[in-house]
């Protein structure tokens, strides 16, 4: 009986030891994990790219030709006016497309009109002609213009045009000299029997033939 208590007595402290131990392994291995995870935090952090840093604004510079584009443009032309002869006068309005003939300063242009004074309603047209600055400097941003030149009036004849023009910026484009308005005030004259004079006020919007 008391060799049976001592074997119980044995066990026991056995398993006291046995559990004490497992507690020590738990305690010594709880900061090497803790260790670890730091570790790995720290390592993910530092694998991260980093934010690109904000580059200054470069303000945008002036320019220092803003009539450059005005000669070698292109662009449409509408305009109001009255056809008047001899025999009658009517009120006429005229719309074309037109471009600088690259590299000469010859403008082209292509359009209808109408009605005429006399020998027809409408007519076609074509016109060639020469642009004479009468001011040109590089910083000016308006520019008067002699104008002269041949037109072909399908219906109506042979003419010769002649006028001026203002080259100016378009609203809200005065730093941008591809972008231009062109006012004019021409004569078509014809000779037609009858001669005719279209007088026309127009106006063109253009962007330079470069851009």
């Amino acid at each position: 009986m008391r060799s049976a208590s001592h074997l119980l007595l044995v066990i026991a402290l056995c398993n006291i030891a046995i559990s004490l131990q497992a507690q020590d392994l738990n305690l010594t291995s709880q900061p090497e994990a803790q260790i670890s995870s730091s570790s790995s935090t720290s390592d993910s952090n530092s694998a991260l790219p980093q934010a690109p840093k904000p580059q200054p604004v470069t303000p945008a510079k002036p320019n220092s030709n803003p009539s450059g584009g005005y000669f070698y443009d292109a662009g449409v032309f509408c305009g109001i006016g009255a056809t008047t002869s001899s025999d009658a006068t009517k009120p006429t309005v005229g719309c074309g497309l037109g471009m600088t003939f690259v590299p000469l300063p010859i403008f082209i242009e292509f359009g209808v009109m109408g009605p005429q004074a006399n020998r027809s309603n409408i007519t076609g047209y074509l016109s060639v002609d020469g642009t004479i600055p009468l001011y040109h400097h590089a910083s000016a941003q308006y520019v008067p213009a002699a104008l002269i030149g041949y037109s072909r009036l399908f219906e109506t004849g042979h003419a010769i045009d002649y006028g001026l023009a203002l080259y100016t910026p378009r609203i809200g484009k005065q730093k941008d000299s591809t972008k231009h308005l062109r006012l004019e005030i021409r004569d078509y004259c014809t000779f037609a029997n009858p001669t005719q004079h279209n007088i026309m006020l127009r106006i063109g919007w253009m962007s330079e033939v470069f851009d």
